[in-house]
């Protein structure tokens, strides 16, 4: 380094070289990405010019078959080279404003010193041989991550590199400007990561792979186990983590791994498009994602009433109190738990030797196929050939049937009446069926009957669809009779049961199901153990073995039960699980025991149990509220970050009419000091309808108000009014808790509530309530 020159300034005029060099990069991309521009518009229109065509015989057909596919090749290659040059482009802007964001000095043990610059992307030289700048997920890159200055080692494909990191510093670049840089000792220089928290918050979730802590690090480069759990206080990053971690497999993989074998189960829809930005932003392509829910009703909502988890707590809550509610709790905690999923792998033991129900196919008044004849052949094929087998196996003879049917309808009246109504274009095709096979011509004197046979045939095979599409479905197992079935006996029941017992509340579990069931509608906590019987009685032809990971965000919400299913379905994926047990806010994962139902999913030695404790998102006064609204025992574990910010206030209010019009007061007094998101959070949909309407007759016409509702698919800027559960994984400036009295969150049960809709709050946490406030908050507001 030159002497007269600070570290500061050399650091400077490193940064114009890079920059140069990402300049250079961008205009020779920009004209590449013109030039493929052109040559696709340019191929396109002249597609059908450049292709010869000539059908006078079979040789010149293929001739202009191969012109076409040819034609269709060299523009799916421009294609392609136009969408690598428009990604290359959008990267390299990203880059000119901020091209990196670390260096460390690497001496490797009997080698001089290396200099690292680490970002987001990589940046080689016009050489194609000098690093500039190294991706930070480059095995070199986990140094900075993991270690301080002194000795260091890093992980490769074969092997540890040892040596010495002599310098870590770190940088915040922005317009390709360097606005702070820190020599640091720690794992993330706390100014770093003070900049970066003490932002306003945005409506979509930030990639800040700057400020990855080392044991945020080992859950994205961990490749030694097939199942992580990680238990993470809120706003220690859990999420982040795992986003970096699936871009972190794509890049690791890139070869071998594509972002649509990878899946990632969100909370709910408004949580999906709050993501959605992560991956793009860091080079990859999103991976696939969807809710549980979405699950449930791709398999069963086509067919039945099916009651989602938000529904299911809004019921829950309506009759909170009464002997009906605590006989549903009841069954919403035994039918999401291992007890149940082992009494139904025992009762699918039992229906390998009888006791399926099947459906008679019918066409109106006929009888193709009796659920008796279709339950023989079931079990005339040998149990240990499995379900799959003879699932198959019927399926095929029922189509079989289906066409013996056809045949014997022919002569039928029904058939000749249905026949003669047929329109022009059926028999217009018919005429022509008939003319291919050598029809109407002198010789021929059958014409007329052949086109009768066709029509009837057509009719017959159009009238019998529905019931040969739902034979290729496997329709004709009767998967809900047959999970009713195991209701309707007590002996049935207790013999499944791993312990010949039968649940508290069965009989009322047992009259529930026949009723809804029998109505076409399902209760959630049915939803997942009527999925998991169906698809084993179809011999799981439904699992995704394709898949080769699967992240689940938000685990604490998922019951045992759901989590066995998840790994029935996806059985070759490795499984990567996030959540937190302090925001289990849902009666069905409540007295799950933590996460005892994960990471029972796969053997000890591949399983990787972690907690994340540093709360990041929060400042230090609203994570010391928070934690005093947990038990004592589930606080301990949580540290905040020092970051400085207002105490969180109580507001005691006189009704709903004067809470609505402080905190009228108090989103007008935010938005003036600048804060771009505000949660109104509320503990019910229809508690958030109420609020809604109020706090819009109050605000001003250009404030933006929105009410999130459970379709909503992103989070707007302004003012989101919103229940709890919609709220989870998600952050705001500033949050406003609606009502938060012991009449809304009296409970037990509500702690949990209320700690995760406070911890939503990046820096400004406001609690008002009516009447006396819930015995969970903390009386050290401000």
């Amino acid at each position: 380094m030159n002497e007269s020159q600070s570290p500061r300034e050399e650091e400077e005029k490193r940064l114009l070289v890079v920059l140069e060099q990402v300049s250079r990069r961008m205009r020779k991309e920009t004209a590449v990405l013109g030039e493929r521009r052109g040559d696709v518009v340019g191929i396109r229109q002249e597609f059908w010019e450049d292709v010869r065509m000539n059908f006078s015989d079979s040789s010149e057909v293929a001739e202009t078959w191969t012109s076409i596919v040819q034609q269709a090749e060299v523009l799916a290659e421009r294609e392609r080279s136009h969408r690598v040059a428009s990604e290359a482009v959008e990267r390299l802007t990203k880059q000119f404003d901020s091209p990196y964001f670390a260096r460390i000095d690497f001496a490797e043990d009997g080698r001089e010193a290396e200099t690292i610059y680490i970002g987001r992307a990589s940046l080689l030289g016009e050489d194609g041989e000098t690093f500039y700048v190294y991706d930070w997920r480059a095995p070199v890159s986990s140094l900075f991550y993991d270690h301080e200055p002194g000795p260091a080692a890093y992980r490769v494909p074969n092997g540890e590199i040892d040596g010495e990191m002599t310098l870590k510093r770190q940088f915040v670049i922005r317009g390709g400007q360097m606005k702070h840089m820190f020599d640091t000792s720690e794992t993330v220089g706390d100014e770093i990561l003070q900049a970066v928290l003490s932002e306003g918050s945005d409506t979509s979730m930030k990639s800040i792979v700057a400020t990855i802590q080392k044991e945020q690090n080992f859950i994205i480069r961990d490749e030694r186990h097939k199942l992580l759990v990680v238990q993470g206080a809120a706003g220690s990053g859990k999420t982040s983590a795992a986003l970096q971690r699936i871009a972190y497999l794509l890049y690791r993989h890139r070869e071998t791994l594509t972002a649509n074998q990878i899946i990632l189960f969100s909370p709910n829809p408004v949580f999906k498009g709050y993501i959605s930005h992560v991956l793009p932003d860091l080079g990859e392509a999103n991976m696939r994602q969807m809710t549980f829910r979405e699950l449930i009703e791709a398999r069963l909502g086509r067919r039945f009433e099916v009651e989602d988890l938000f529904a299911q707590t809004e019921t829950l809550a309506a009759i909170d109190g009464t002997a009906e509610g605590d006989a549903r709790e009841r069954s919403v905690k035994y039918k999401g738990s291992d007890h149940f999923f082992m009494t139904v792998a025992n009762y699918l033991k039992r229906l390998e030797q009888g006791g399926v129900s099947f459906r008679t196919l019918r066409y109106r008044d006929m009888t193709i196929a009796s659920a008796e004849e279709i339950a023989e052949r079931f079990y005339a094929i040998e149990a240990s050939d499995g379900f799959a087998t003879r699932a198959a196996n019927v399926k095929r003879w029922l189509l079989e049937r289906i066409k013996a049917w056809i045949e014997s309808q022919m002569n039928e009246k029904w058939l000749e009446e249905a026949a003669e109504l047929v329109d022009q274009e059926d028999i217009q095709r018919a005429y022509v069926d008939v003319r291919r096979s050598g029809g109407f011509h002198d010789e021929v004197f059958d014409d007329e009957d052949q086109m009768s046979q066709r029509l009837k045939r057509k009719v017959a095979e159009d009238a019998i669809a529905p019931i040969a599409k739902a034979v290729r479905s496997y329709r004709f197992i009767d998967a809900v009779a047959t999970y009713t079935a195991l209701f309707e006996s007590r002996p049935l029941f207790a013999s499944c049961s791993p312990d010949g017992k039968l649940p508290q509340g069965w009989e009322w579990m047992s009259l529930r199901a026949e009723e809804t069931l029998g109505r076409k509608r399902i209760d959630h906590e049915d939803a997942t153990p009527l999925m998991y019987l169906s698809e084993a009685l179809e011999g799981f032809r439904r699992v995704e073995g394709d898949i080769q990971h699967v992240f689940v965000d938000e685990a604490q919400d998922y019951s045992p039960f759901q989590a066995a299913f998840l790994r029935r379905r996806y059985p070759r994926a490795r499984m990567t699980v996030l959540g937190d047990f302090n925001q289990a806010i849902y009666v069905q994962s409540q007295e799950s025991g933590g996460f005892g139902g994960w990471t029972r999913l796969m053997a000890p030695e591949v399983t990787a149990a972690l907690r994340l404790t540093t709360s990041y998102r929060s400042t230090e006064q609203i994570v010391e509220f928070t934690k005093g609204i947990l038990a004592p025992e589930d606080a301990v574990h949580i540290s905040p970050f020092h970051r400085i910010g207002e105490l969180p206030m109580l507001i005691p209010c006189e009704d709903a009419g004067r809470l609505s019009e402080r905190m009228t007061a108090d989103v007008t007094e935010l938005l003036g000091r600048g804060y771009g998101t505000i949660g109104v959070i509320t503990k019910t949909a229809s508690e958030s309808g109420d609020a809604a309407a109020l706090l819009k007759e109050r605000l001003s016409g250009d404030v933006p108000l929105t009410l999130v509702t459970g379709g909503s698919a992103e989070l707007p800027k302004g003012v989101s009014v919103l229940p709890a559960y919609l709220a989870k994984g998600i952050e705001f400036d500033a949050v406003l808790v609606w009502d938060a009295s012991s009449e809304r969150y009296g409970k037990e049960k509500d702690r949990k509530l209320l700690y995760t809709v406070c911890t939503r709050a990046l820096h400004i946490l406001h609690v008002y309530y009516t009447g006396e406030a819930s015995p969970w908050l903390p009386r050290s507001g401000g």
